[in-house]
C-alpha cells in the first residue's frame, strides 16, 4: 500500500516538473516563421509575374532611345495631355525624365526576377502552399525523397518552423527517424501507418524551405518595389495632366 502511495505522489509531483521541462524546450527550440511578405511565395507574385518576365526587353530598346540624342529631342507627351506646343507644360517631369524612370525601373525589375529565379526553392514549383505540398508528397513522392526530407528536418541545421509539427501531446518530438529503415518496396504500409506524421513532416520541410536565404529574399522584395515605383511615377505624371485636360475640355462645353 506505501509503495503505491508513494507511486501515486512521485507520478503527481513529476508531472508539473515535466511540464516546465516542456515549456523550457519549446522556448529553447524558437519556432520563428518571417512575415508572409518576407517569404518565397509573396516575392514570387511581385518578382516572377508577367510584366517581370517581359521587360527585359524594354531596357534595350530604352538604351537606343536614351542614349540617341536625335530621338531624344523627339519625345514628348504634350500631345498626350492634348497641349499646344506653345503652352505650359502640364507635366511636373520631363520627356526625358519619365522615360529615364521607365528605363530603370524595368531594369530593377529584371534585375528582381534573375535573383529570384537563381535563389527560389524548387518545392515552391510543385505547391504554392504547404497543405498542397503534402498531398503531392503524399501523391509521388518516393521512399527516397521522404528521407531525405526526414533527414533534412532532423538535421541540426534546420531551424523549427511548425509548432504542430515539433509538440506531440505537449511533448517535444523525438529527432528519431520514423521512415528512415522502409524499403521502396514497402511504401504503401509506410504511407498507410505514419501518414498523418508524413504530411506534418511535409509541411515543416515547405515551411522552412520557404525561408532560406533571407539576404537575397529582401534584397529582392526591396529591388522589385523600387523597379514599381519608378514605373508608376511616370504613370502617375500623365494621368494627372490626361485628367486636367479631360476637365478643362468638359468644362468648355458645359459652360
Amino acid at each position: 500500500m506505501e509503495r503505491i502511495i508513494h507511486k501515486l505522489f512521485r507520478n503527481q509531483t513529476s508531472t508539473p516538473a515535466l511540464l516546465q521541462n516542456t515549456n523550457q524546450q519549446m522556448r529553447h527550440m524558437n519556432f520563428k516563421r518571417d512575415r508572409d511578405c518576407f517569404q518565397w511565395p509573396f516575392i514570387e507574385k511581385i518578382a516572377n509575374n508577367d510584366l517581370t518576365r517581359i521587360v527585359g526587353l524594354i531596357p534595350l530598346v530604352g538604351y537606343i532611345i536614351l542614349f540617341n540624342d536625335e530621338i531624344s529631342e523627339m519625345i514628348s507627351f504634350d500631345n498626350i495631355a492634348g497641349v499646344d506646343p506653345d503652352a505650359t507644360s502640364p507635366f511636373y517631369l520631363s520627356g526625358l525624365c519619365k522615360m529615364r524612370l521607365v528605363f530603370f525601373g524595368c531594369i530593377l525589375l529584371f534585375i528582381a526576377n534573375v535573383l529570384y529565379k537563381l535563389c527560389r526553392p524548387s518545392s515552391l514549383e510543385i505547391a504554392k502552399d504547404d497543405i498542397i505540398f503534402s498531398t503531392r508528397v503524399m501523391e509521388s513522392f518516393t521512399v527516397e525523397d521522404l528521407k531525405n526530407i526526414e533527414t533534412d528536418v532532423y538535421s541540426d541545421h534546420w531551424r523549427p518552423r511548425l509548432d504542430f509539427f515539433w509538440i506531440v501531446f505537449d511533448q517535444i518530438r523525438s529527432k528519431k527517424p520514423l521512415i528512415s529503415g522502409y524499403r521502396p518496396d514497402v511504401r504503401v504500409y509506410m504511407m498507410q501507418k505514419h501518414g498523418d506524421y508524413i504530411r506534418l513532416l511535409a509541411r515543416e520541410w515547405w515551411v522552412g524551405k520557404m525561408h532560406t536565404y533571407k539576404p537575397v529574399r529582401i534584397t529582392t522584395l526591396i529591388i522589385a518595389i523600387g523597379g514599381y515605383l519608378m514605373l508608376v511615377i511616370p504613370t502617375l505624371d500623365i494621368s494627372q495632366a490626361v485628367l486636367r485636360d479631360i476637365a478643362s475640355s468638359l468644362l468648355s462645353v458645359l459652360y
